[in-house]
């Protein structure tokens, strides 16, 4: 890499608990101070400071980092200045990735000042900066050893370590690795085993639940810290869904058990967790307060085992599946069929999980569903089949019926704006040789300048504009002849299949009028199919 004149600098600071006790050098601020201090001495722009505070450094998935590398794209920066090679990163695969390789590419010039590592001055010291990366990323593999083995001692001693309180309890304000019984929140756990043990399902529970105006365990975290005076009044966003309340279930936390140990990261560069069998998870019990006895966890256990359905493996998706949503809440249309076998139908996902405070049901029969999207598919198949250039044209206008009109008028008007503009560059060039020629005085100079700079100015965007809407249109034309050519195909079929409504459809949506039963058909449903490339054809 060639020395340049003018360097555009990113500072780069980060800083996580993996570096150990030694804080105060490595904080933000000193690093912030240092790596300013250098670059002012070099006489170097600024362009910004980028700061991961509390972030590790195995994975580069961080907001300061990620934002500097968008800056290097759109060529703000040509310079990137660190206090030492372990605060770019510990993962030596993806350091030497960027050292090596990104860097260089986008010929940005790389510093670590206190390794003396320079990507422009080949030295020594370079030689050794692989080295050094496999040095950094070992030291965030002992700590991350070390932090395991000790959480594990602490969770087999029965200390809990959740970041947040479980429902039902709370952590004790003289000691965070105790739980005390939440007196708001455990007569509810208390109510749910209750009712479980009596026979209610979970669905039930819920309806009855969020009908009461319970609060859902994450509803009730957030009212917490609700502050009426900066937040305003609060407003329920979600509600008690199945999942979390059979997970509230089968936890035996509640009958004084430390339950912990259920998920594992698999390496010390990732965050995906990984479940742990239950076989392996720790559980020492009698370390807290039990909120319900084991008598009434263990008959909350049978009755939610006596109700578990055989859900039998399909041999191959549903026809519908992954494509029917719900557009009121957007969730997946759920696929039911009655217990006689008679009747199949289609309900919102989220109304069945929680009820209808959530969604109404969108309620509407498999064969009536089937029918419509068969009948709109071969519609639309016969009509580019007939007279493809004429429903092509129709669509079009649907899609894009100003531009369209305009585009013989746009086309002119871009090809007067692209002229004018070069006239202007002509006539800039000329004022500045008049100018220096002493043909044209300096005020009447800066005048004409500001004139044309002006003009310049709005041609640009009235050429960015003019050109964004033609290209729009010329899209357009592309997909409708993209979906004439797809849609022929099926002019003649009898039956839907997965591949043919993969091929043609993104998604179908059911819009249901507020306040419906769920046997009201006709108008008050309105089914819409969103085609690949074109969208909704109405």
């Amino acid at each position: 890499m060639r020395e340049q004149q003018n360097y555009r600098a990113a500072i780069y600071c980060r800083l996580s608990s993996e570096d150990g006790a030694d804080h105060e050098s490595m904080s933000i601020g000193n690093q912030r101070a240092l790596l300013a201090e250098y670059v002012a001495k070099q006489g170097w722009e600024v362009v910004d400071t980028y700061i991961d505070d509390g972030f590790s450094g195995t994975n580069f998935d961080r907001p300061g980092f990620q934002r500097m590398i968008a800056d290097i794209e759109k060529g703000r920066i040509n310079l990137v200045i660190t206090k030492d090679l372990s605060r770019l990163g510990r993962n030596y695969i993806l350091c030497g990735q960027y050292t090596e390789i990104y860097f260089p590419e986008r010929h940005v010039r790389y510093i670590a000042l206190n390794d003396g590592v320079d990507t422009l001055n080949q030295t020594s010291s370079m030689d050794i900066t692989p080295f050094k990366h496999i040095l950094n990323d070992m030291y965030a593999k002992d700590i991350s050893t070390k932090i395991k083995s000790t959480l594990h001692a602490k969770a087999r001693r029965g200390e809990y370590l959740g970041a947040l309180d479980p429902y039902g309890y709370l952590r004790h304000p003289d000691d965070k690795h105790k739980l005390i019984i939440n007196e708001e929140t455990a007569p509810i756990v208390r109510r749910i085993f209750e009712m479980s043990a009596a026979g209610m399902g979970s669905r039930s529970i819920c309806t009855v639940l969020n009908e009461e105006g319970i609060l859902s365990p994450a509803e009730y975290a957030r009212f917490r810290k609700h502050d009426p005076a900066r937040d305003g009044e609060f407003v329920r966003k979600r509600f008690w869904g199945q999942t979390y309340l059979r997970s509230i279930l089968k936890n035996e936390m509640y009958v004084g058990c430390m339950v912990q140990g259920r998920q594992y990261t698999p390496s010390y560069r990732s965050k995906k967790r990984e479940p742990i069998p239950k076989e392996d998870w720790i559980v020492v019990p009698d370390m807290h307060e039990p909120i319900i006895s084991r008598e009434l966890f263990d008959e909350a256990q049978k009755k939610m085992q006596a109700r578990k359905k055989v859900i039998k493996p399909l041999d191959e998706p549903r026809l519908f599946s992954g494509l029917f949503y719900c557009e009121g809440c957007g969730t997946a249309m759920r696929q039911h069929t009655t217990s006689n076998g008679k009747y199949t139908y289609f309900i919102c996902g989220k109304h069945h999980s929680i009820g209808k405070l959530a969604c109404s049901s969108h309620y509407i029969n498999y064969d009536t569903f089937y029918q419509v999207i068969q009948e709109d598919i071969r519609r639309n198949a016969k009509l580019f089949s007939e007279d493809s250039e004429r429903a092509a044209q129709k669509l079009m206008e649907l899609k894009c019926a100003d531009e369209q009109k305009q585009a013989a008028k746009m086309n002119r008007d871009l090809a007067s704006a692209k002229k004018r503009l070069a006239d202007l560059d002509v006539k800039l060039k000329r004022t500045y040789e008049d100018n220096m020629n002493g043909k044209l005085p300096d005020h009447i100079f800066s005048m004409f300048i500001a004139d044309y700079d002006a003009e310049r100015a709005g041609l640009r965007l009235s050429i960015a504009d003019m050109e964004k809407a033609l290209e729009k249109v010329r899209d357009t034309k592309a997909d409708i002849d993209r979906f004439a050519k797809l849609i022929q195909k099926y002019t003649s079929f009898e039956e839907l299949d997965r591949f043919m409504l993969n091929e043609l459809i993104d998604r179908i949506t059911i819009y249901e009028t507020p306040g419906m039963g769920r046997n009201r058909i006709g108008k008050e449903k309105t089914i819409t199919i969103y085609y690949k490339f074109v969208g909704a054809i109405q």
